[in-house]
């Protein structure tokens, strides 16, 4: 099955759009990843992989392929971990890929699936409003700064279980659910 999310790459400081497609079939079990890669985003593979796994979701024992596309543009960091493993999710029947069609994902993943903090948030968000994207997917540590960019929702996740329940259904989000836990997140700092 095949699947595509939406995620974007740096280029100075700007963002481009990025398509994060997979497609999960029969064959010998492999993870394979394509697009122009820095060593971060191929290592991506074994961090969604596992961050899958510890999640409680099955990955089968398929063939599975991830491109980054267009391939001209060279993709670094670790941004794309969450889009690579909700594209792999959707290919593998978790969730419906119209849910995701108005949704730009970005966040690192740990291996016990909770969403990381990434750097150039700011123009990520700001060139999926341009693009016309309903949603911004970011690790709640990034909620804050998405936030300064008008004209878009921002869906601000802790780990995959978030990132699956608000790519099924993102108006169920409650601002006042972040807000609650922004304040205890200051109170014990």
């Amino acid at each position: 099955m095949f699947s595509r999310m939406y995620c974007a790459a740096l280029e100075g400081i700007n963002a481009v759009i990025v398509h994060a497609e997979a497609d999960v079939s029969d064959g010998l079990p492999v993870f394979d990843m394509v697009g122009l890669l820095s060593s971060e985003v191929r290592e991506a593979k074994e961090r969604v992989r596992v961050a899958i796994k510890n999640s409680g979701y099955i990955l089968p024992p398929k063939r599975i392929t991830v491109n980054l596309s267009p391939a001209d543009i060279r993709k670094e960091g670790t941004a794309f971990d969450l889009p690579v493993a909700v594209s792999v999710l959707v290919a593998s029947g978790y969730l419906k890929a119209d849910h995701t069609e108005n949704i730009l994902f970005v966040g690192e993943l740990s291996l016990d699936g909770s969403v990381n903090p990434v750097n150039g948030v700011l123009p990520i968000v700001y060139e999926a409003g341009r693009q016309g994207f309903q949603y911004c997917m970011v690790p709640f540590g990034n909620y804050r700064e998405a936030c300064a960019v008008e004209g878009i929702m921002i869906l601000p996740v802790m780990n995959l279980h978030d990132a699956i329940r608000y790519a099924s259904n993102p108006t169920s989000f409650q601002p006042s659910e972040v807000e609650a836990l922004l304040q205890d997140t200051v109170r014990n700092e």
